[in-house]
């Protein structure tokens, strides 16, 4: 009985060294040598996505239930972008949850921010700096609270959300709701 206990422990021990040695293989291989193309993009961010303000950022947070940064549409953004992933569906979907966990490990919460807030298409091209002056004629800290409000919410679904303002409303009243939640 105890050499079988320890057999196992010793598989399991084994498949766990397996696992985290392909992950920071993956990590070597794959993300670093794109460390360089993520540094440019967020230098290429204008400033206020860079830093966004505080209201955009309160509404950024509250976009995902969790209240955490939207990493995994990061990955998404991202390992499209780069073309990391081809094979087909499974591989794109592990890639991105790869990428995902990199991202977390690798960049801090404003940095991966300021990508969710430049890289997002936001129904006439990229950025919520643009969708700001596309809707109010403002930058994003001249933007009052609904009005940021919106400016994020349009993002979860920039081409349908900008044609029906009723859905767009909605989408707007529950980020605010959650960020009141999250005070």
């Amino acid at each position: 009985m105890r050499r079988s206990a320890t057999s196992v422990l010793v598989a399991i021990a084994a498949l766990l060294l397996v696992a985290l040695a392909a992950f920071v293989s993956y990590d070597m291989r794959v993300f670093q040598p794109r460390r360089a193309q993520l540094q440019a993009l967020l230098q290429q961010a204008s400033p206020e996505e860079r830093a966004p303000p505080a209201s955009i950022r309160r509404y950024l947070l509250a976009s995902d239930p969790s209240g955490q940064p939207p990493s995994a549409a990061v990955a998404r953004m991202l390992v499209a972008r780069f073309g990391v992933s081809r094979g087909g569906m499974l591989a794109w979907h592990a890639h991105t949850l790869l990428w995902e966990r990199l991202l977390l490990l690798h960049l801090s919460q404003d940095e991966i921010l300021a990508l969710y807030g430049s890289l997002s298409y936001n129904g006439f091209g990229h950025g919520l700096s643009g969708l700001s002056q596309r809707l109010y004629a403002k930058p994003l800290r001249a933007l009052s609270d609904p009005e940021a409000a919106t400016v994020v919410a349009a993002l979860w679904a920039p081409v349908p959300l900008l044609r029906d303002a009723e859905r767009l409303e909605r989408r707007r009243a529950l980020l605010m709701e959650r960020a009141r939640a999250a005070r």
